[in-house]
């Protein structure tokens, strides 16, 4: 099952904002809350892309989302 990071912090019992510090701290992610580069394609971490209807430009907003597969939990419990 494949988790958001906030979920991923829930599962690891850790608050979503000092989860997300410490990734920034071990270079996980950027300091704008992307996945870093280094981490892409890794297997680990994903970035799904998402997008919404923005009512007032009328088109779509896309956006991406950073997502954890059951095996990148257990290295990010092995990271922290």
């Amino acid at each position: 099952m494949n988790r958001t990071l906030d979920a991923t912090a829930a599962l690891l019992g850790l608050k979503p904002r000092a989860f997300r510090t410490r990734l920034r701290e071990l270079g996980i992610l950027t300091q704008s809350g992307e996945l870093a580069s280094k981490h892409r394609g890794t297997g680990h971490l994903y970035v799904e892309t998402r997008s919404r209807w923005n009512t007032n430009i009328r088109t779509y907003s896309h956006y991406g989302v950073v997502m954890a597969p059951e095996q990148g939990i257990g290295w990010l419990a092995e990271q922290l």
